[in-house]
């Protein structure tokens, strides 16, 4: 089976494999892991609605590690409430640019997943 983007054969994981796919499902179509981090990057330029990424060391990336933003500011804030996820220690309040020049920000701890929101007045 090949990518339904770039037509690139998709990885065959072997039996036993533990981990990714090396394929990300998107409107039913298979796509490769390159693909689906290009996809992700074109969704950055709708700032009607919030958008789901992972924070890195200085960071927002894709699922696979594929870099969205950089961190501009990231400090430390108060959890409001109680978490499985997050530590009060390591909870930080961020601000981020996407690779488009738009600005975001958002709550959340390195290594877990953030919802950031666009920053009125930020750019694009």
């Amino acid at each position: 089976m090949n990518c339904h983007d770039c037509h690139l054969p998709l990885p065959v994981n072997p039996p036993g494999h533990c981990g990714g796919t090396g394929y990300a499902e998107f409107e039913g179509k298979r796509i490769c892991y390159p693909c689906a981090d290009k996809r992700q990057i074109e969704h950055l330029k709708d700032r009607s609605k919030p958008f789901g990424a992972y924070v890195g060391k200085g960071v927002i990336t894709t699922w696979t590690g594929g870099k969205l933003m950089t961190i501009t500011r990231s400090v430390s804030c108060k959890l409001t409430r109680q978490s499985w996820v997050h530590d009060r220690n390591s909870y930080r309040s961020i601000r981020a640019v996407d690779v488009h020049g738009g600005h975001w920000a958002g709550r959340g701890s390195e290594g877990i997943a953030i919802t950031l929101r666009p920053v009125k007045g930020g750019k694009p």
